[in-house]
């Protein structure tokens, strides 16, 4: 089942049913918030249906969205990565299904699973090598548009 997932494709069906086991169903209704910029990390998530809407603040207010994800999609990894808090806020944009996976099972599995634990890295990596060229884009759209409002 979860080897749909592009997060997941690189598994064959053993491993996929190891982390399968761990995953869970979670519903928000459109406009609540999933997680906010700073909470601990304490799990990650993949879209069943729905759309999410990632997005910051600046001086108290929300900046333009950084990234809107959709079916299929995951997020919340960063925090689950490197141990700190929340980086962005996460928003239900449509109404949503999430499939998640706790911290505590994810370290479970890849440290028990080094081949498991390949696969999910580099599936990251090439995630966020793909986000992070969409951030710059969208940052520099951004900017330059705020410097176009102050002239």
């Amino acid at each position: 089942m979860i080897e749909k997932y592009y997060l997941f494709s690189l598994l064959n069906s053993r491993e996929a049913a190891l982390i399968e086991k761990r995953l869970f169903l979670k519903a928000y209704e459109a406009g609540t918030m999933i997680f906010e910029e700073g909470e601990v990390a304490d799990a990650f998530f993949i879209i069943q249906k729905g759309e999410v809407e990632i997005f910051r603040y600046i001086r108290e207010k929300p900046v333009q969205t950084v990234m809107t994800l959709k079916t299929g999609d995951f997020f919340g990894e960063v925090g689950i990565i490197d141990s700190k808090g929340r980086f962005a806020n996460a928003r239900a944009k449509t109404d949503l299904e999430l499939l998640v996976l706790l911290r505590s099972d994810f370290e479970r599995i890849l440290g028990d699973h080094k081949k498991i634990r390949y696969k999910i890295y580099r599936s990251f990596i090439r995630e966020m090598v793909i986000r992070l060229r969409r951030s710059d884009e969208a940052f520099k759209a951004f900017f330059k548009e705020v410097l176009h409002r102050d002239q």
